[in-house]
């Protein structure tokens, strides 16, 4: 009996403590933040004249990555530091997909942008 009251709050005790652990992860990332970088994706798109009508960014994801050789960067300095990169969903109906865009994580600026194929 003792072994099993033992047993069960050890149990509790170690799924509490995995249960409390968080990874880093965007979800932690505030709202505003992210409004902020799609929104700056958005523009960025817009002014290219590469953004369809109906792309709202609502479904628009987000993930931190290292610029690499494969984007087309606005200056080469940008290049091995992070980045945000914004990624809107594909559609059956379009025929050229919208490019993913970089903006860097600091400034909320465009950076770059990686050509849709």
């Amino acid at each position: 009996m003792i072994r099993t009251s033992l047993f069960t709050a050890l149990c509790f005790a170690i799924f509490m403590l995995v249960g409390c652990t968080q990874t880093s992860s965007l979800s932690s990332m505030p709202p505003d933040d992210e409004k902020a970088i799609i929104n700056s994706a958005i523009e960025y798109l817009n002014n290219m004249d590469w953004l369809p009508i109906d792309e709202d960014g609502k479904q628009a994801t987000i993930q931190s990555i290292t610029v690499d050789d494969r984007f087309e960067l606005v200056d080469s300095r940008f290049e091995g530091t992070q980045a945000w990169i914004v990624t809107f969903p594909s559609d059956s109906q379009r025929t050229v997909e919208i490019p993913q865009v970089l903006v860097e994580s600091e400034s909320n600026e465009v950076i770059g942008y990686l050509p849709s194929e």
